[in-house]
């Protein structure tokens, strides 16, 4: 139990501090790009590691399933959190692309009829009041929302919907280390031909590129995807998906020394509602309410 725990905390860790490097990269190339970039290397090197492993590839679930994670999960969320980061920085969309477990837990309630215990119900209401805090944009009165906070919350909807559409198909037969690489690897192209078609640029490619791109697809998507996924094999999924509460907690702080930007208390206030609804909402039980599915399968 120890020993997942710990495995969890870093994966937190390591998808929290990606908004970091994310940033960093979106200097010299643009948003698609570079999400395509870390996402379709991260799908090859997490297809790397099941045949070094000698486990199989096949997600065992359909294409469509597959490719419906792949546009949801892949294109869509990635997608508007990198140009999130672009537009407002990395510390807003660490606050607001992970409001999606708090979404899980909303249309599970509504299309699935899953049952949400008053601590839940609780979590979805102080979230998404953080959410609205954090994306509030002028005054207070009349009320606006910033249109780059609406696209980042759009991605983390865009999960959501992936999560919970596919829940019923995949959950128990699914293959989840093979089914993450086979939508990022197809996501990731999906993103690299939308960036290219759309005008996308690439300034720089040299060494500090290149790293930040393997960075973030071995040490940010990779690597936490097989600690994650290495954990629920060894603890329920509810006390493992419980942590995710850091990753918006770890995005703004690692932000602020290492990109300069300085939390306002309207960020702070937004981010610590949305990473406790986040904790009430996903702590109880499994569910779908975490952020990824399907929980592991056997040989897993």
């Amino acid at each position: 139990m120890r020993s997942a725990k710990g495995l969890t905390i870093v994966a937190m860790v390591a998808w929290g501090v990606a908004y970091v490097p994310s940033a960093l990269l979106i200097e010299s190339w643009s948003p698609l790009l570079a999400a395509g970039a870390r996402l379709g290397l991260a799908g090859l090197v997490l297809l790397g590691v099941l045949a070094a492993t000698g486990r199989s590839p096949w997600p065992r679930a359909s294409l469509a399933a597959v490719a419906w994670l792949a546009l949801t999960q892949s294109v869509l969320f990635y997608g508007a959190t990198f140009w999130g980061i672009q537009q407002e920085g990395a510390g807003l969309a660490a606050v607001l692309s992970n409001t999606d477990p708090i979404f899980v837990a909303a249309l599970g309630a509504l299309l699935l009829s899953e049952r949400l215990v008053g601590r839940q119900w609780a979590g979805l209401a102080i979230g998404l009041i953080g959410a609205g805090i954090a994306a509030w944009d002028g005054p207070p009165w009349p009320p606006g929302l910033s249109l780059t906070a609406l696209v980042v919350m759009g991605g983390a909807l865009a999960w959501a919907l992936g999560t919970v559409t596919a829940a019923r198909g995949v959950r128990e037969t699914a293959s989840p280390l093979a089914l993450a690489a086979w939508q990022m690897t197809l996501g990731g192209a999906a993103l690299l031909v939308w960036g290219a078609i759309g005008g996308g640029e690439v300034v720089a490619v040299g060494p500090r590129e290149v790293a930040l791109v393997i960075g973030l697809a071995v040490a940010a998507s990779a690597l936490p995807a097989v600690l994650f996924y290495t954990a629920l094999r060894h603890a329920p999924a509810a006390e493992v998906s419980a942590w995710f509460f850091l990753i918006p907690v770890i995005g703004v702080l690692s932000a602020w020394p290492l990109l300069g930007e300085r939390p306002t208390p309207q960020l702070i206030a937004g981010l610590v509602a949305v990473s406790a609804g986040i904790w009430l909402v996903v702590a109880h039980r499994p569910g779908v309410s975490g952020r990824l599915a399907p929980a592991p399968a056997p040989d897993e």
